[in-house]
């Protein structure tokens, strides 16, 4: 039963992780951004996954929590939907899974591979939501023509019922003495406080841009720098995990989804399907051959490939986009997982698992009035969509190895340094 909440937790916390990005329409103010666009909870969340994961031990209160989590999260989804009621959630639900998971690896691989589950099935369970209405146009229906929805709800309480059957039977004693470091402090805030920044910067440059509401954003890069520092930061070798979630983050840009026909549910659960068997690959080849370099390598690939852009080749990018990704996401985490956990290995756990969510800004893009609308009316004598595509490749495939050399570096530091 403990096994079955730890996969349920962690696949909600993933669905849960999720931010509808800038929203802030009629105040432009940094402080209107801060409170209303997505990076807001984003931040908060991510402080409160980790910070529960530094702190709180005691199994009575990690499986209160966690219930209290689901439950916020079920009745939001049903009654008042709010994304940052429900990003919070997923933030508790995650901090206290990587704690109850800490006791094997084994249950730590299981947490990453059905937490990635979650965020990479969330686009097919919205599908699965919206049924007949493309997503685009949701934003614009009212509540009562969108229908009512059924998996978050569902999940949450099936992570109720999980995690107080599992509380009930385990009688054991509490987790590890609480984790205090001031290093791990400050790579947390690095990691939630620069994604929030990130994210007020861009707004401010969307809402009033001289170009009315039309431009270029570069600045995303600045994560970068970011994110390395806080994996240098990390006390140990729990920095490999913040790696290995900027190696994932930085190849997600580079990844294209395959249009879902809402209609046709098979069609999703059929993606849901082959995500789900692609990280179960990944999980079980980093379990029992996990060499951090292999899963560099192939997420360096899958980058490669975004420059495939034209029929017949840009059949290779969406198979490296659907397949490889998520195995070589999954492998990575799990390969760079300690075979022995340590007091830290919940919070660097946690951490590099919410490097992905923290980051909502994406790293190169071109924006415009709407996100629906086709940019033809720019004027590219400025710039190529040629030239963004080779600079965006680029960065994240010459991040992707820097981390990889990066994981290598850390791989050599003293365990209690």
């Amino acid at each position: 039963m403990a096994v079955l909440a730890l996969l349920l937790s962690g696949l909600l916390a993933g669905l849960l992780s999720q931010s509808d990005g800038v929203d802030i329409f009629g105040d432009t103010s940094v402080g209107g951004v801060l409170l209303s666009s997505g990076g807001g909870g984003v931040a908060a969340a991510v402080i409160l996954a980790s910070g529960l994961a530094m702190l709180v031990r005691r199994r009575s209160i990690l499986a209160g929590l966690s219930i209290a989590a689901a439950v916020v999260a079920g009745v939001t989804a049903l009654l008042m939907p709010s994304d940052l009621a429900e990003v919070v959630a997923g933030g508790v639900l995650l901090g206290c899974t990587a704690v109850r998971a800490n006791g094997a690896r084994v249950r730590q691989a299981l947490l990453i591979g059905s937490f990635l589950l979650g965020l990479l099935s969330a686009g097919a369970v919205e599908a699965l939501h919206y049924a007949s209405v493309p997503r685009r146009y949701a934003d614009y229906l009212p509540e009562s023509d969108l229908g009512t929805p059924v998996v978050v709800p569902v999940l949450c309480a099936l992570v109720v019922l999980t995690v107080f059957l599992a509380a009930r039977v385990d009688r054991g004693d509490d987790c590890s003495s609480p984790e205090r470091n001031i290093r791990t402090v400050g790579a947390i805030l690095l990691v939630s406080i620069g994604g929030l920044l990130l994210d007020v910067l861009f707004g401010l440059s969307v809402f009033e841009s001289e170009y009315g509401f039309v431009g270029r954003w570069y600045f995303g890069i600045l994560v970068v720098p970011v994110l390395f520092a806080a994996a240098a930061l990390l006390p140990g070798r729990g920095g490999r995990l913040v790696l290995a979630g900027t190696a994932v983050l930085l190849t997600s840009n580079t990844t294209s989804g395959v249009g879902i026909d809402v209609s046709e549910g098979v069609w999703v659960l059929g993606l849901v399907a082959v995500t789900a068997l692609a990280v179960s690959v990944g999980v079980a080849l980093g379990m029992r051959w996990g060499r951090s370099w292999i899963g560099i390598t192939a997420l360096a690939l899958v980058c490669v490939t975004a420059l495939f852009e034209y029929p017949p080749l840009d059949n290779v990018h969406y198979v490296a986009s659907l397949v490889v990704f998520p195995a070589a996401a999954a492998y990575l985490y799990v390969s760079c997982t300690p075979s022995t956990p340590t007091t830290s290995t919940p919070t660097t756990l946690t951490l590099g698992l919410a490097v992905p969510v923290a980051i909502t800004v994406p790293m190169v893009v071109t924006y415009g009035w709407t996100a629906y609308t086709p940019l033809t009316s720019i004027d590219t004598s400025t710039f190529s969509p040629s030239i963004d595509l080779w600079l965006s490749t680029g960065v994240a495939f010459t991040t992707v190895v820097l981390a990889g050399v990066g994981m290598w570096a850390l791989g050599r530091r003293p365990l209690l340094n």
